[in-house]
């Protein structure tokens, strides 16, 4: 888990807190990523949301600097283990809570919550882990009431599967945080061809994981009134999701 120091001390720093012991303890903060940026950035926090470990076992975490003017999107990694992290540069600015995938030939897809007032989500690409990235593009498949969402992989062609498949989600209403989605894609994210409503009243974070067995789960926020009124875990599997125009099998 990823801690920022309080804002009003304008001393950018992140921390980083270790469990060994599946949560029941954890170690004191260690601080991971001083900055000298004191004036200009008002935070650097954490995606929210999870990392990745790549196909090269580099430990790839999302995040956001908060400065005067704009949020900006960027990566954190890692190449010994988690013991020491470096900030890349930033994907571009208008853009902060996100959430990173590997693509088939090695690049990363960036994929972030919108303030360019579009009313969908905003992408971007690199394919030098961070330190150069392609234009910024609005995915007006995707659209979002300015929320966090969800970005994983679920299958890779790489791990014996015939298919590659992508998991997206989040509250898909482009005035307001409602109308929980899953979607997924089958090329890499350019389209999202499925997709199936969760809840279609008031809803806003999640994060998608994959369990062992194969079926996907997604904790999420939502309630009656607000979105806000609990936290919610939904577990069901791929024949659930396509209404079983596709199943998981190894080879498939």
């Amino acid at each position: 888990q990823f801690v920022q120091r309080p804002r009003e001390t304008r001393n950018v720093e992140l921390h980083l807190i270790q469990s060994h012991d599946d949560g029941q303890s954890w170690s004191p903060p260690r601080t991971i990523l001083p900055t000298n940026q004191a004036g200009s950035w008002l935070a650097l926090c954490a995606a929210p949301g999870r990392g990745i470990q790549t196909s090269d076992s580099q430990l790839i975490f999302p995040c956001y600097t908060r400065r005067e003017k704009h949020d900006h999107s960027h990566l954190l990694t890692s190449g010994d283990g988690g013991d020491t992290w470096q900030l890349t540069s930033d994907a571009g600015p208008k853009v902060n809570e996100c959430q990173v995938v590997e693509l088939l030939d090695g690049s990363f897809i960036l994929n972030m919550r919108s303030l360019r007032g579009h009313g969908c989500r905003a992408v971007a690409r690199t394919e030098d882990a961070g330190e150069n990235w392609q234009q910024m593009v609005d995915d007006s498949g995707l659209p979002e009431p300015m929320c966090q969402a969800s970005f994983i992989r679920y299958t890779d062609q790489r791990a014996g599967f015939g298919k590659n498949r992508l998991l997206f989600s989040n509250p898909a209403n482009a005035s307001q945080r409602s109308n929980f989605i899953i979607r997924m894609s089958y090329d890499e994210g350019q389209t999202w061809p499925v997709s199936k409503v969760l809840n279609t009243g008031p809803s806003a974070y999640s994060c998608l994981t994959v369990l062992k067995d194969g079926t996907i789960g997604v904790l999420y926020e939502n309630g009656v009134s607000n979105p806000y009124e609990k936290l919610t875990f939904v577990r069901f599997n791929l024949e659930w999701l396509t209404e079983g125009r596709d199943r998981l099998v190894q080879g498939n």
